[in-house]
Order: structure tokens, then sequence, then C-alpha cells
């Protein structure tokens, strides 16, 4: 195996896209998201001796006061067979790039793996440690297309069928567009969502530009829902790419109990999910099971849930100790994580 810098987009969103979970943040233009805050992306393949390329990750560089690091998110992508000489071979070519570069303190590694003794060990056996706080969601919540619109709708809570049928009658209505303007209703009712619920808030400008990049691209729409009366109630960015389509950002007021409109706005994304011909719905983040009843996800674990699907858990945030400056980091995001309840 041998590990190479692909600078060919088109070879690795091919890559990418023939997995069977196709993932936004492995895609090339979360890369470029990356750079148009300031950042640096690169793409590093593993290759076999034929030169077939069978793996690899898109990197980004993360600077913050804390500490630099970089940043493998929702990586990296492994083949099945010798999977941990794979890894192994990528770790250290990542490695060795990161002390070239003589400014990053750690690698960090949200892996999409399932959670599983086997697979934290092969991150333990290439020095890796738990990271003090997750980036990515890793309890997340998935809805299977494959069924029928109609077993969709049988296979989901029957108070959420019942809520979803009954705002269809009384007039609730959604809009979906690809255009930046329509952030504005999103951010309308943003802060106020995060502040009930006690979530942490993206900035204006993170939501910005990761729209602008994949909604060029027809890969992010916004929804927007209004109850009867024409008042806006609930928004949500909805990521589409290769296989998968992503609840990415959600803002709701619940202005009216007995129409709740964010049960019909997921219904219409998971539609359009459909429509699109994608496999996964992923609803994202969700409290694990057995956590705090005051977690940050607990009131709107029950709200996903309720739609169908599985809950897949993968292993949590590793980092890759690079200098001492990286304990300076861990002990800001300890106090962090502590703050916010996870």
């Amino acid at each position: 195996m041998i590990v190479k810098l692909i600078e060919d987009k088109l070879k690795w969103e091919n890559f990418v896209e023939s997995q069977g979970n196709t993932l936004f943040v492995q895609s090339y233009n979360y890369g470029k998201f990356y750079e148009s805050m300031g950042e640096s992306s690169w793409i590093f393949g593993i290759f076999d001796d034929n030169g077939g390329l069978m793996g690899g990750s898109l990197v980004v560089s993360t600077h913050a006061k804390r500490g630099n690091f970089l940043y493998l998110p929702f990586g990296p992508i492994l083949p099945e067979t010798n999977k941990n000489k794979a890894l192994f071979v990528f770790i250290n070519h990542l490695k060795e790039f990161a002390q070239s570069k003589n400014e990053y303190h750690f690698i960090r590694v949200s892996p999409f793996m399932e959670d599983t003794e086997e697979n934290r060990q092969a991150f333990k056996n290439n020095g890796f440690q738990n990271a003090p706080m997750h980036v990515l969601a890793e309890t997340t919540w998935m809805l299977d297309l494959s069924p029928t619109e109609e077993e969709l709708m049988m296979e989901m809570n029957k108070n959420h069928r019942n809520l979803i049928r009954r705002c269809i009658r009384e007039g609730v209505g959604v809009e979906k567009t690809g255009s930046q303007e329509s952030l504005e209703k999103f951010y309308k009712i943003y802060s106020q969502t995060a502040k009930r619920h006690k979530f942490y808030k993206f900035p204006k400008e993170y939501i910005n530009k990761e729209f602008d990049i994949f909604s060029k691209n027809n890969q992010a729409l916004s929804f927007s829902s209004n109850l009867p009366s024409g008042e806006l109630d609930s928004s949500a960015i909805i990521i589409y790419y290769g296989s998968m389509a992503v609840y990415r950002h959600g803002a709701s007021l619940g202005g009216d109990k007995k129409l709740p409109t964010s049960y019909l706005l997921q219904w219409e994304a998971i539609l359009e999910a459909k429509r699109r011909g994608m496999r996964y719905y992923n609803f994202w983040g969700i409290a694990p099971e057995k956590s705090k009843k005051n977690h940050p996800f607990a009131g709107i674990t029950h709200f996903k849930k309720g739609f169908g699907g599985f809950q897949k858990n993968l292993i949590h945030c590793q980092d890759l100790y690079l200098s001492p400056k990286y304990y300076i980091n861990w002990c800001i995001e300890t106090v962090r994580r502590l703050k916010r309840g996870f």
C-alpha cells in the first residue's frame, strides 16, 4: 500500500460516491468550504500495488487559540480487507505530513465506523486516545429510504403520522429553495431555538459558506414551514450528497402545539431525498441511550426516532498527540464539554 495526494476531484468524488455511506463531509466540496473559511484542505488516497484507489480521506486544517490540528471528518475511508494495515500506513503518512508542516499539535479523527472493541483497539494501536469532546454526531439516527412512500409513512410513529396528515389538512405550507436569501428565514428563528433547547449554535458565517458551496451544485436546500396564517414556524437546512441526505441544521418555534410544522417539514425533506433516488436520510445526532434527562439532544431525540429508522453508534472522536500544546486544547475542550452538558 502507498499513500499519495489526490488532486483529481472527479477521481475522489467517484470513490466517495461508490461507498455504502456517502458522506458529504468527505466530499471535495467540503474541503473547498474549509478553504473558504481560511483553512487548508488535502485529499490523501490509499493505493494498492496496481495503482487502484482503495481508501483515503479528506483532511482539513483547523487553527485556533487553543491549538492547531489536522482533522478528518468521518474519515478515513478504509478497505474491508487489510483494514488495520491500511489504517497503519495512512496514519503514519499523515503523521509525517503534519510534522513536516511544523505547526500542528495533534491529529483529530471522527471515524464513521461502528463503535466496536475491534475498531477502538485499531485506533489505540496507532497511538490515538479519546478526544475531550465530539465534533460530528456519534450517535446517529438513520432512515432507510428503500420502502415505498406509503410504507415509510406506516413505519413511523402513529403520532408522527397523524400530525403530518393534520398539518397537510389544515393548510400548513412548506417551501424549499437553494437560494442564499432563504437562509434569512432560518436565522430568524435559529437563535431562539438554540436558546430554548440549549444547544451549540453555529456561527452565521459558517452556515452561510457551507450552504453556498453545496447549493451551487444542487446539494443543499433550505426548507421553511409556515402556519396557515402565513407565520414562519420552522426551518431546516438539508444537504443531499450521493446516496445520503443529511438533516444538517434545524430551527422551530412551535407556535401552534396542534400544528407542529416541523413534522411536515421533515417529511417533505425525506420525500425530496426519495425523489432523488437516495438510499438514506440521516437525521444526524441524537442522545445516547441511558443519557441524562438534561442531555442537549434529549428533546430532539424523540422527534427524530418517531420517523422510523435505526440507530448507528460510531467510535468516539480520536486524537493523536503530536506536541505538548495538545494538553492546552484538552483542558479547554473538557471544560466546554461539561458546560454544554455532554
